[in-house]
């Protein structure tokens, strides 16, 4: 009984500090109170539906349906009560940095879009009332920010410049933090890690000449500021040749068992042509055996 006890008690100790572990996700106290920069409207929310379905309907299911993937620890439907005790600014930073088998999601979805996400959940919480960021908040640089994108060809470089306007001055803005993303298929990939601009405004990333583009090798690249607090949503959204030029290979174009029936492969042609034979003359004996059985019948009978 003594040896048993030793086994059992790490086990149920290690279990019991496992999940405690996962109940417990603290957010720094910074981000719990960080509120959106725009109203949850019906298209904002629209939206995040969308990105959920994507991204996140396949472990936590349908919000409220409880067909979330039985994963250990089990993913948390967030339509639950104790969900949506989460800050805005929580479910931002939960959703934005992951943890465990929850991965983050802050190089696949831009800021706003996770801030959509977290419109369209509380889409079910009917006691939630959103309180937005003040407006005097939203660019705290006073002024209108612009990004500009282009191609240094010469260098195959991309750069970004960041330029402020404020009381009629245009000026570069220095140590802003820039991010640039590209459009894939699931999703965006952030390229390279963020840079801050130098004190002319610009920043340079290095173009990612073995991404695979269309037929001319142009990527669909998203520059943003990180520092919303400061600058608001400030990105902008450019078309560069600065990828792998990738021409598309027809799936119908050479011989293959998912194909039509003219592209099909010889050998399966011949197989299922020489299958089809050998089972009619499979039925064609069997059928002349049984003539044969009825004809012998038919003699014995007229001798007897």
């Amino acid at each position: 009984m003594r040896w048993s006890l030793h086994l059992i008690l790490p086990f149920l100790t290690f279990n019991f500090l496992q999940l405690n572990g996962q109940e417990n996700w603290e957010v720094p106290e910074e981000r719990q109170g960080r509120l959106s920069p725009f109203e949850f409207s019906d298209s904002i929310q629209q939206q995040g539906s969308i990105h959920y379905s994507v991204n996140c309907a396949s472990c936590h299911g349908t919000p409220g349906q409880g067909n979330f993937e039985r994963l250990d620890p089990l993913p948390v439907d967030p339509a639950t009560a104790e969900f949506q005790e989460n800050t805005d600014g929580e479910i931002f930073y939960k959703v934005s940095e992951g943890r465990g088998l929850m991965p983050s999601f802050k190089n696949v979805l831009s800021a706003q879009e996770i801030w959509e996400v977290v419109g369209y959940l509380r889409t079910y919480n009917a006691d939630y009332v959103q309180e937005v960021r003040p407006t005097a908040e939203l660019s705290a640089y006073g002024g209108t920010v612009e990004l500009l994108m282009a191609h240094l060809t010469d260098q195959n470089k991309i750069q970004v410049v960041a330029k402020g306007t404020r009381h009629g001055e245009t000026q570069p803005i220095e140590a802003a933090e820039v991010a640039l993303r590209v459009k894939r298929y699931f999703g965006d990939l952030q390229l390279d890690e963020t840079k801050f601009t130098n004190p002319q405004g610009i920043v340079e990333f290095d173009a990612p000449q073995e991404l695979p583009g269309d037929e001319s090798g142009h990527l669909e690249l998203t520059a943003h500021l990180v520092n919303q607090e400061m600058f608001g949503i400030t990105q902008v959204d450019t078309t560069l040749a600065v990828g792998q030029a990738f021409v598309p290979v027809s799936l119908t174009r050479d011989r293959a068992m998912w194909n039509v029936v003219q592209k099909a492969p010889i050998w399966l042609l011949l197989a299922y042509t020489l299958s089809v034979l050998i089972a009619w003359g499979i039925i064609f004996y069997i059928l002349f055996q049984i003539k044969k059985i009825f004809d012998i019948g038919a003699e014995l009978e007229s001798k007897s």
